[in-house]
């Protein structure tokens, strides 16, 4: 990709911002499901890692229409199996993703309350702005620690359930107040992988509170 098709990509979706709903999230809570894909199975990798992410995310999104969003991830992982050795990780991420929205209005009566259920869905990618490892025990391979910059990337699918409290913008012109789950669907390996017959995706979900205005 040239740097003048970068640039058209970037213009038209900071033009989309322009006439969209802006929003800020962050995660409070996350799970990490690391899985083996073969020909013959797919199944958990033994044995499971401890993960604890931190999921930051800016988006411009428009009902019933797209979505463009911005996130970056702080993760930290411990017990990591990587070519039959022991690790510990922590990496910088930072990645864009682009999706269609779905827009339910849903109120309560009850209580008088309006809110938008908000569903997306669409292509992601990131890069590992910075990787360290420490090896802790078992097979120790060099190439671990020196991923390559296409390496870095990782790309796959997201999908986000967004419920919106909108009651009160309408009459004060205030934020909404959110609460969700996002969730990432790889398709890339997760780390440095030799083994030709078997891949290692990583699928997160986090929960998340934020604003949009």
């Amino acid at each position: 990709m040239n740097k003048k098709t970068l640039l058209l990509i970037l213009g038209l979706a900071l033009a989309s911002m322009a006439f969209a709903d802006l929003g800020f999230f962050a995660s409070f809570n996350s799970r990490e499901t690391l899985k083996v894909f073969t020909s013959q199975y797919i199944a958990d990798k033994p044995p499971a890692p401890d993960f604890w992410d931190t999921l930051i995310v800016l988006t411009s999104f428009q009902p019933n229409r797209q979505e463009f969003l911005v996130f970056g991830n702080i993760i930290k992982g411990e017990n990591v199996l990587i070519e039959n050795g022991m690790w510990q990780t922590k990496k910088y991420t930072l990645g864009m993703g682009f999706g269609k929205v779905l827009t339910i209005p849903v109120r309560l009566t009850r209580i008088g309350l309006d809110f938008s259920l908000d569903f997306s869905a669409g292509p992601y990618f990131h890069m590992f702005l910075s990787n360290h490892y420490t090896h802790v025990s078992g097979q120790y391979t060099k190439e671990v620690e020196e991923a390559s910059i296409l390496q870095r990337v990782q790309y796959g699918l997201y999908s986000t359930v967004r419920l919106r409290l909108t009651h009160y913008k309408k009459y004060f012109n205030v934020v909404d107040f959110n609460l969700g789950l996002h969730f990432f669907m790889p398709f890339s390996n997760h780390e440095f992988n030799n083994d030709i017959a078997a891949r290692y995706h990583l699928f997160k979900t986090f929960a998340f509170a934020g604003i949009s205005f």
